[in-house]
């Protein structure tokens, strides 16, 4: 079994090194103090060389010991190769703009098969229905005349009359009336049917 003393000096720091660290220490903090420490000159005021006081520290300088400048020779003037006044705008020439010629796109061309143009189909053109029934046609054979009916109303007409502003009489017929449309082609037609007596 070990002596508790050599137990002792294993597990923790010997005693001469703490008295080392201490004793260094303690010299830092002397240093550190003396540094600071008020010497015997600060206390009143010393007078230095060129009438410089130092007092608590600081260096002061007396009016007495500041030499005066000579300002007789006046301030200099302009020298005359200076060509320019920095204190003026002057009108310079506006630089003409240089025009950069655009890059061009280069084009490429791809041979695919071209598909056939679509021919468009024309739309059919629905004329609108008669409001009318016809009920009968007299007069010459040369100009006939029809009589249509519409609701309560009774209308006679000839060929090339205009009803309601819409329907145009074109042709009557023996047995049929023929309408063409205001604002329709003259081909657009209706026709609607005479009963016979």
């Amino acid at each position: 079994m070990k002596s508790p003393r050599t137990a002792a000096g294993r597990l923790g720091p010997s005693r001469g090194r703490i008295r080392l660290l201490l004793l260094f220490l303690a010299a830092a903090a002397a240093l550190a103090g003396l540094s600071f420490w008020p010497s015997g000159e600060t206390a009143t005021e010393a007078p230095l060389r060129g009438g410089v006081r130092r007092t608590a520290g600081k260096s002061t300088v007396s009016p007495e010991s500041v030499p005066v400048l000579a300002l007789a020779s006046g301030r200099g003037a302009m020298e005359p190769e200076v060509g320019r006044d920095v204190f003026r705008f002057y009108n310079s020439p506006t630089p003409t703009p240089t025009r950069v010629p655009p890059t061009p796109t280069p084009v490429i061309f791809v041979d695919y098969p071209r598909l056939p143009t679509p021919v468009p189909t024309p739309t059919p053109i629905v004329p609108p229905l008669l409001p009318f029934k016809a009920v009968g046609r007299f007069g010459p054979r040369d100009q006939p005349i029809v009589t249509l009916e519409e609701g309560s109303r009774l209308i006679v007409a000839r060929e090339g009359d205009v009803l309601d502003g819409r329907f145009i009489v074109q042709k009557i017929n023996r047995e049929s009336v023929d309408f063409a449309f205001t604002g329709l082609p003259p081909h657009v037609t209706r026709r609607l049917p005479i009963p016979l007596p």
